[in-house]
């Protein structure tokens, strides 16, 4: 999978007793937003981080004119308005992301079980220069069994020009495997020092179209 030109990532409150079912519309939803001009759609439920219990919905475009089609779309989606007036789904955020490429080479299968979110700042580093530790530091969520990790730049939603870091895992043991590398590398140790960190979740994905 080519890196996504656009990413939008939707965050919602829902009721403990209405998420099984509410999973089982944002499939329908996610159907219906895959014939509407999204290239692939990740959703699943927080399980850690600021919004725990949160759902979440992640959409990738080629070109806004997609994002334009699904939101045009949405009025007329008996799943969505199943979300909205059935389950009690509140949407509170929706970011629109710019996508930025990283050297790695996605698994798709099988599928990923959870997607870690990483949303930070530049704090010293010039953007060409965190890219160039972001890069060399791939590798190691690469052999540490990390899926896919994709990188987005905010340009619509709240914390505008913060970027966003999605790696998706198959296991939870795949995600302390990395951090612990990662505690070793050198590269991602000048990352961090040169970036502020402003939200880290891991959601356990329910479904990827």
């Amino acid at each position: 999978m080519s890196t996504p030109n656009f990413i939008a990532i939707t965050a919602a409150t829902c009721p403990a007793a209405r998420k099984s079912a509410a999973l089982e519309d944002m499939t329908h939803f996610a159907q219906d937003c895959r014939q509407n001009g999204a290239v692939r759609v990740t959703y699943g439920s927080v399980i850690s981080g600021r919004y725990p219990g949160a759902l979440v919905f992640v959409q990738f475009f080629d070109d806004l004119q997609g994002f334009e089609s699904v939101m045009n779309m949405i009025p007329q989606s008996s799943a969505y308005s199943r979300l909205l007036s059935e389950h009690a789904v509140a949407p509170f955020a929706r970011n629109v992301f710019r996508g930025k490429p990283i050297a790695f080479e996605p698994k798709l299968e099988p599928t990923p079980k959870y997607l870690m979110l990483t949303r930070a700042h530049r704090r010293s580093l010039g953007e060409a220069a965190m890219f160039d530790l972001l890069n060399k530091t791939a590798p190691v969520f690469k052999s540490s069994g990390a899926h896919t990790m994709r990188m987005g730049q905010a340009v619509t939603g709240s914390d505008l020009g913060s970027y966003m870091l999605g790696v998706t895992y198959p296991d939870m043991s795949a995600i302390e495997k990395t951090y612990d590398a990662l505690a070793a590398s050198p590269e991602f140790g000048q990352l961090m020092n040169g970036l502020e960190i402003d939200m880290r979740s891991i959601t356990k994905i329910a479904g990827i179209l």
